[in-house]
């Protein structure tokens, strides 16, 4: 219920369920029942095929870019709401562990909760205020990583969650979460082949995941 009541009414993924039209008005007999396909999903290991192999990604152009270049687009990946119930439920029990075992730096300031990255900029401006004061420099660099998620490297996710002690269901999750990924392009009405991710956080890498899930 927490998952669902977090939810934003997002577009629907290829199975066409939809938060408000269908999932946020279940009665709490069909409730108990998905929880119970949920958590047989996370006991077993058996990830759904269906919510890693189908999902539409709808191109939106960046503003102000030329829209003839294809890499002036920002995709969008619409995906199943129920996957997204899940993966919402084991982030907020991740997040926790996280937290609670101070192993996310405190420098980090995004995608936390309590902290933003307007923190950033106050912090930033505290530094430039008190270069002044002192009459001295004050130096900052900034790095933009273009395509982060898609150059990110999936084992090295792994391999940290490894290092800090959960291992065996929670990785075996998201690994099952970033394998074999497909998708079709979807414009306006019309719709691409089935294509399957390659490189960054959908590549595989089956003889690390042994070593991984081992107790």
């Amino acid at each position: 219920m927490d998952a669902l009541s977090s939810s934003n009414d997002s577009a629907v993924g290829p199975d066409d369920i939809h938060y408000q039209m269908m999932l946020k008005h279940l009665p709490s007999e069909v409730l108990n029942t998905l929880l119970i396909i949920l958590n047989d999903i996370w006991l077993t290991g058996n990830f759904r095929s269906s919510w890693r192999q189908s999902s539409y990604v709808v191109p939106i152009p960046k503003p102000g870019k030329d829209t003839s270049d294809p890499t002036n687009y920002r995709p969008i990946a619409l995906t199943s709401c129920v996957c997204k119930v899940m993966e919402r439920m084991v982030n907020n029990r991740l997040v926790w562990y996280l937290e609670r075992n101070i192993i996310i730096t405190p420098t980090q300031r995004g995608f936390r909760k309590g902290r933003s990255t307007t923190h950033q900029l106050v912090r930033l401006e505290s530094f430039v205020r008190e270069a002044f004061i002192q009459k001295q420099h004050a130096t900052a660099i900034f790095f933009d990583l273009e395509k982060a998620y898609d150059t990110t490297w999936k084992f090295g996710i792994l391999k940290d969650l490894c290092h800090t002690g959960l291992r065996c269901r929670l990785p075996l999750f998201i690994a099952g979460f970033l394998s074999d990924i497909k998708f079709q392009v979807r414009v306006g009405g019309s719709y691409s082949k089935l294509r399957t991710g390659n490189g960054g956080t959908s590549g595989k890498h089956p003889i690390c995941y042994s070593v991984l899930f081992e107790n």
